[in-house]
């Protein structure tokens, strides 16, 4: 004997995995993407005493980390990320890319190196930039370097680093933004 199913149950199994997909998806939409976290704030303190010998070592392997870290994001670029003897990182940005002649304003290239300057800094708390120099060029002299200084400084602070952590802005005769980092200053 044949029997029919009822027109309304002949979709039953496909109904049923339909609403199971449905269902799956609406579960998975409903899961909240993570959310990123913020890294802890870095003390804006400077230290109240000098670094130690030992302290100071450890610095200089920490940076020796972050000049990995650094030139790793700019390989194949015209900065320059090196660690002098003494332990000190230093980085330098030709001028071409830094301002226009006769500009205090950081162009785009300067403000990416910065960036990146400034999010070490926070990584490595016990870090200061000793150095903080802008080029004079043709068209400005000390007074124009001073200001590009000033700009940088700003940058960095607007990026978080505490004025605490940066040496007061210079000019120079180098045809780069220099930048020196290294221990916190006794």
């Amino acid at each position: 004997m044949y029997t029919t199913r009822p027109k309304h149950l002949s979709n039953a199994p496909t109904l049923a995995l339909l609403l199971v997909i449905v269902l799956s998806l609406v579960g998975c939409a409903s899961v909240a993407p993570p959310q990123a976290t913020a890294p802890p704030a870095a003390p804006t303190a400077p230290p109240t005493s000098p670094p130690t010998a030992p302290e100071r070592t450890a610095l200089a392997a920490a940076l020796a980390v972050e000049q990995q870290w650094l030139s790793s994001w700019f390989k194949g670029t015209p900065v320059r990320v090196t660690q002098r003897n003494d332990g000190t990182l230093v980085v330098d940005v030709p001028r071409e890319f830094c301002f226009d002649p006769g500009r205090s304003n950081v162009k785009p290239p300067l403000a990416a190196v910065l960036d990146k300057v400034a999010e070490s800094l926070r990584r490595r708390p016990s870090a200061h930039l000793e150095l903080l120099a802008a080029p004079v060029d043709q068209t400005g002299g000390a007074a124009l370097a001073l200001q590009r200084a000033g700009q940088v400084r700003r940058h960095l602070r607007d990026r978080g680093v505490p004025a605490g952590r940066l040496g007061e802005p210079t000019a120079t005769s180098a045809a780069a933004v220099q930048l020196r980092i290294g221990s916190a200053p006794s």
